[in-house]
């Protein structure tokens, strides 16, 4: 598939029909192999402009950032040279959910309410003031794709045991200091794709192979994803790995010409998005998988530089617009971890949800800025689990925590069999018909076809 030097189209279209494995093809000779999340980590599946030795001139400065840290921003007129490669890449395109008042605009897309003078970017690192108008400058440059099983994202009732297409740019709406892919996620844009060099739009015929420096230049427009999705024969895109919200003109855009060619969408978010724009948006998706990330607005704010009423909120209008939802909650030692806590999320959501939301406890890794916690206890995973199906929940999964006898199992709510089983992410039994437990007819709600 992808790796530091380069992306075997070849493996990616194998990848569809059996499990994947990631390879990099070296341009120098004593090139290692390379795991997937690492793949992942650098870039373009995934590359980042260090990675690939790219140094371009700065087109941006710097300001504090709202969150600590500083974010890139401003002082475009430095280099019009880059801004003008980048438009005519047709990497540029003027952002949606936006006010003006003069020649300040407001973004209105998520709760960072980001207000920025001429030339400030906002907090997601994707957004830029110029001369009053607000653009997004991740548009049809993805930093990563890559073929996976529906299961990894997770969702487990939806179209179980097929591939998704996965694309994502650089940028986040928020800082979460357990990012897994935070080498591109807290990365403006222009640190992972270089404008200059001959155009490249990737579309079929697939190429076999491309370069390193090919892959930093790569557009993939709309209207290619659909044609790439098609023909590596995956039945969904899904937008992910980073935060489909901060590069939401592109995700609304694939959406659109996805659902015209019968493809469905899947969104991986943190569900930080305002109520008119997730109605604009979720129109056109068919699955979410939404990160609840704890039940407590300080936690939230702390851990993720977010808040919390805003996320419940985006999960009920997706619930409400017909979106398939599932929920991941990812459990943090000394965060996230109390049970008393954990009962009353599943609480809410038998309340405001219904039962029939799966649930998908996630094991904590330690990472990014949380390298000194351990890793989740199994032993808390399951008291959660055993809470959730006490408040009601019928759907209670454990992930990230491999062997773990019937974490991904699916029990019939009736007649208590399982009706499906995983194994990580290969599904190695499937008794539900047309949406029905095979043994007692029960209705297991879900996409099945």
């Amino acid at each position: 598939m992808a790796g530091a030097h380069g992306v075997y189209f070849r493996s990616l279209n194998r990848a569809c029909r059996k499990p994947m494995r990631t390879e990099m093809k070296p341009e120098s000779q004593g090139a290692a192999s390379l795991t997937r999340r690492r793949a992942i980590g650098l870039g373009l599946a995934g590359l980042s402009g260090a990675a690939l030795g790219v140094s371009l001139p700065g087109i941006f400065g710097t300001r504090p950032d709202r969150g600590g840290g500083t974010e890139p921003v401003g002082h475009a007129t430095r280099n019009e040279e880059l801004w003008t490669l980048w438009q005519k890449r047709g990497w540029v395109k003027e952002a949606r959910h936006y006010e003006r008042v003069g020649k300040t605009v407001a973004c209105r897309l998520c709760p960072n309410q980001c207000v920025l003078a001429p030339g400030e970017r906002g907090r997601c690192r994707n957004k830029i003031n110029r001369d009053g108008t607000l653009y997004t400058m991740a548009y049809s440059n993805p930093c990563t794709f890559h073929v996976d099983p529906v299961e990894k994202k997770p969702l487990y009732h939806f179209l179980p045991g097929t591939k998704t297409f996965s694309l994502a740019t650089a940028g986040c709406v928020f800082r979460c200091l357990n990012c897994q892919n935070w080498e591109i996620s807290q990365r403006s844009v222009e640190e992972t794709k270089d404008p200059r060099g001959d155009e490249l739009r990737l579309r079929p015929p697939l190429p076999e192979y491309l370069t390193s420096s090919q892959l930093a230049r790569a557009s993939l427009f709309p209207e290619d994803v659909v044609a790439v999705t098609s023909a590596l024969g995956c039945p969904s895109i899904s937008y992910t790995y980073t935060e489909p919200i901060a590069f939401y003109e592109y995700t609304q855009d694939c959406c659109k010409l996805a659902r015209e060619h019968k493809l469905r969408n899947i969104l991986v978010t943190c569900g930080s998005v305002n109520e008119s724009a997730a109605r604009d948006l979720y129109q056109w998706v068919d699955g979410a998988h939404i990160d609840l990330k704890g039940f407590d607005d300080e936690v939230y704010r702390r851990l993720n530089s977010g808040r919390l009423q805003p996320v419940l909120n985006a999960i009920k209008l997706a619930r409400e617009i017909g979106v398939w939802v599932e929920i991941v909650n990812l459990i943090v030692p000394t965060y996230t971890d109390n049970l008393e806590t954990i009962r009353k999320m599943c609480g809410w959501i038998v309340r405001e949800l219904g039962p029939d939301v799966p649930l998908h406890f996630s094991r904590f890794h330690p990472h990014y800025k949380l390298k000194h916690l351990p890793p989740t206890p199994v032993e808390t995973l399951l008291k959660a689990r055993e809470a959730a199906r006490s408040e009601g929940i019928r759907y209670v999964y454990i992930g990230n925590v491999p062997g773990l006898e019937d974490a991904g199992t699916t029990l019939c709510p009736k007649c208590k069999k399982p009706v499906a089983k995983r194994d990580i992410f290969a599904v190695t039994q499937l008794d539900i018909v047309d949406g029905k437990c095979k043994y007692c007819g029960e209705k297991i709600p879900g996409v099945w076809a």
